[in-house]
């Protein structure tokens, strides 16, 4: 078994580096000078099977940022497959529903993009998603009443159907509500994450048995961090929130849409595993995911469990987070086992999950544009980009000397560099993130 990992450790694989000195100082007080947390930058792993698939399809189509497109989708997906299929965790049984978070920047998020571009397939696939989409959390009494038991045969007002997907584009309001005195609705988001019967003890007593609801929230990080207190991250609110840092993957001016042919086609595939899906019923890991994830990701993903750090208590339910996507990936693809690959994938997704939450609750103050530099640069790894390249993320309108500015302040702190690669004429400058051996050396001397 490998040894058990701490916050540090982790930080560390995020490449938070800034995070890890400002938790641990020097004997003196001070910081050294480094850029805040750096934005997540998305493993390709993550995109994978259907759900990948529908992201890939979509990307051309929209300014949607992809991560968010697919968290929507595995929302949507696991709301509308329905409790039949589960992954079994000791002697609790996890439904597979995600609650996406998506955090973004107001305008340049595009939050609302990327969970309407998932939508759509869902929409189009013939499956009922429809039927099942609300929106306006208020009281934990409302969420209830949506998909309470019926009193008799002949209640109108109740259902046998449990499932609900809420969309939620102004998340900051139901953190406001959740809060007021006397309020259940932070309570029965508990009890939903969990699959548990929704009970409050009202002169008219609703109850809802075996609820199955998906959330998708959206806010901005300045709101989330505005509205949050401690006591809300130790009472367990938010860490049933997978959080996902989304902004604009790149500048349409028309974006056109899926095309039809696409649409039609990714759809039907869609409708067909939902269909097999639901026939499914307990999941499990095969011999080799098993051995993967005893001694490596079970490790990996609850090191945190004994940290206070604000975004640990973000992350505490990484675990079975990872199972349930892992899980999901597998009934999408109409199998009862899950394998090395699904954990992959699902692994890819909570690490960026962990970096967004990271960085999210890092208040140092930062630079929009800066951001989206250090994300592309992250993301285009050892392979680095041209200036031209860097200056294209803007459409081009930031001025020379502005850019000079940004990327002089970026490997000033030695946490980005510059390299030439040959041509055949006049070498290319690029720029790159530094690797961890060379930000170490470059600390040292």
């Amino acid at each position: 078994m490998t040894n058990p990992l701490d916050a540090t450790t982790i930080l560390e694989n995020l490449d938070a580096h800034a995070t890890i000195t400002r938790l641990h100082r020097d004997q003196s007080g001070d910081l050294p000078l480094g850029l805040p947390v750096p934005p997540p930058a998305a493993d390709p792993a993550m995109f994978y099977g259907l759900p990948g698939e529908l992201v890939k399809v979509a990307d051309p189509s929209t300014e949607a940022d992809p991560v968010g497109v697919l968290v929507s989708a595995l929302s949507a997906c696991g709301a509308v497959i329905g409790p039949g299929p589960y992954v079994q965790i000791g002697n609790t049984r996890h439904p597979l529903l995600i609650w996406p978070l998506l955090f973004g920047r107001t305008g340049s998020g595009r939050k609302g993009q990327a969970t309407d571009t998932a939508e759509i397939f869902l929409h189009h696939a013939g499956i009922g998603y429809g039927d099942l989409c609300v929106t306006g959390l208020s009281s934990g009494e409302g969420l209830i009443e949506r998909i309470r038991d019926p009193d008799s045969p002949d209640d109108p007002g109740g259902t046998m159907d449990k499932r609900l997907s809420v969309t939620e584009p102004e998340f900051s309001t139901v953190m406001a509500r959740a809060k007021r005195e006397g309020s259940t609705l932070g309570t029965m988001l508990r009890q939903a994450w969990d699959g548990r019967t929704l009970a409050v003890l009202t002169r008219n007593a609703y109850r809802a048995s075996n609820p199955h609801i998906a959330i998708i929230g959206h806010i901005t990080p300045k709101e989330f961090r505005m509205r949050l207190a401690e006591a809300d991250m130790a009472g367990g609110s938010y860490n049933r929130f997978l959080p996902v840092y989304v902004e604009r993957s790149k500048r349409l001016p028309i974006p056109e849409g899926v095309a039809p042919d696409l649409l039609a086609r990714l759809s039907g595939r869609l409708h067909d595993a939902v269909k097999a899906a639901r026939q499914i019923k307990r999941i499990a890991l095969d011999e080799d995911a098993r051995a993967q994830w005893s001694t490596e990701l079970y490790e990996e993903f609850t090191a945190a469990d004994d940290e206070d750090h604000a975004w640990t208590e973000f992350t505490r339910r990484s675990a079975p987070y990872c199972l349930r996507i892992a899980a999901l990936y597998a009934a999408l693809d109409a199998r009862t086992h899950i394998t090395t690959t699904d954990l992959g994938a699902a692994a890819a997704l909570v690490r960026y999950s962990i970096a967004s939450a990271v960085f999210v609750l890092d208040k140092q103050m930062r630079d929009p544009k800066i951001d989206r530099i250090r994300r592309a640069l992250d993301q285009a790894a050892g392979t680095g980009m041209t200036r031209s390249e860097i200056s294209a993320l803007f459409s081009r309108n930031v001025p020379k000397q502005i850019l000079d500015e940004l990327l002089t302040s970026l490997t000033a702190t030695g946490q980005y560099e510059t390299f030439t690669t040959p041509t055949g004429g006049r070498p290319s400058l690029r720029y790159r993130r530094t690797s961890p051996d060379e930000q170490r050396r470059n600390k040292t001397s």
